[in-house]
């Protein structure tokens, strides 16, 4: 069955409603792409706090180890100079319900004052449990924004605006390679982006500009290992999985999942092409991947470099070395070597 695709927010949409309806009382800023929650809180804050007065209408506070009594304390003080106060949370666990009392939670955000604004900020992974009823009354009460990656469209000319400040040009195909090599996140891509104008010594970047200095997303080094098995390159697939288990930035774990996620994908992409199915197919199965043009023909190829029963067997061992690591046998990365040796030794 085909999974959901997550509805993708528009980001401008977002913000042209905060600028013709003013602040809400309430926020929960959250999902993925952390650069685009900051600068919408970024925006929030202009709204709200007026310059020169942040000292004594702008509040931070830290979530781990709030207080009621301070998160109430800020919200009820009034505005200094300015209309309105703007008090920013970080870190708040609020599916942890032995951290606060839901009940006196949930009191105080049905009447948070008209001056007032709360902006729950949650890191990129979090997800707040919808069946809270902390959670049902900011949903209810105020505004609750999941920030997810823009369309690769939309990242495209992002990214062309963003060489043309940096005084260089590239064109579409290139940004989709650079979304490819080094993944969709805008704050990842930042620093990338600047790296690699940085070295390119002509005027317009090239993927030989990429190549030469950007670091690869994992996402793409797991791409490239399935990639070296289906072509039965076993030293380049060593070598990759040597870069793999290298990233001490991964687990294991999450690694394995990102190798049994690419199998299951080019087995996908092969029962479209041996029962000639359309794109779409692939693109229902796979959502994540609509509009991914770089990343979808290159799935597209390195599934021709696999049987279908190779991949049904590759599916079921990567499922087998999950099991593996999630009980209390060898230590993950010997788990992952064999697992990547039993791949390579499938001859079917």
């Amino acid at each position: 069955m085909a999974r959901a695709e997550k509805q993708a927010m528009d980001y401008g949409a977002e913000i042209r409603r905060l600028r013709a309806e003013g602040p809400a009382r309430v926020y929960m800023l959250r999902g993925e792409e952390d650069f685009l929650r900051d600068s919408f809180l970024s925006e929030l804050r202009k709204l709200c706090v007026e310059e020169g007065t942040e000292a004594f209408n702008y509040h931070r506070l830290q979530g781990a180890a709030l207080d009621m009594t301070e998160l109430t304390g800020a919200v009820d003080a009034m505005p200094f100079m300015g209309e309105r106060t703007l008090i920013e949370v970080r870190d708040f666990d609020i599916n942890r319900t032995s951290a606060y009392d839901p009940e006196a939670l949930k009191a105080f955000l049905t009447d948070v004052p008209e001056w007032a604004t709360v902006a729950f900020v949650f890191p990129p992974e979090y997800a707040p449990d919808n069946r809270l009823a902390a959670v049902k009354t900011i949903k209810k009460v105020g505004r609750d924004l999941e920030f997810t990656a823009p369309r690769e469209a939309e990242l495209a000319k992002w990214v062309t605006r963003r060489a043309e400040a940096l005084g260089k040009r590239i064109d579409r195909s290139t940004a989709s390679y650079l979304l490819w090599v080094c993944g969709t996140r805008m704050n990842t891509l930042i620093p990338e982006l600047l790296k690699i104008a940085g070295a390119a010594a002509g005027e317009e970047i090239t993927r030989a500009d990429i190549d030469a200095v950007a670091e690869r997303s994992p996402e793409t080094t797991i791409f490239n290992l399935t990639d070296a098995l289906g072509a039965r390159e076993y030293d380049k697939a060593a070598k990759l999985l040597a870069d793999l288990l290298a990233d001490r930035d991964e687990p294991p774990q999450k690694q394995i999942f990102m190798v049994s996620e690419q199998f299951r994908r080019l087995y996908i992409a092969r029962i479209a092409q041996d029962f000639h199915k359309p794109e779409s197919y692939i693109t229902d199965c796979i959502p994540e991947l609509t509009g991914r043009t770089y990343p979808l023909s290159l799935l597209k190829r390195t599934c021709r470099n696999f049987s279908r029963k190779r991949l049904a067997n590759a599916v079921r061992l990567c499922a087998e070395c999950d099991f593996g690591m999630r009980s209390s046998g060898p230590e993950p990365e010997a788990l992952m070597k064999e697992l990547i040796l039993r791949l390579a030794m499938d001859k079917s």
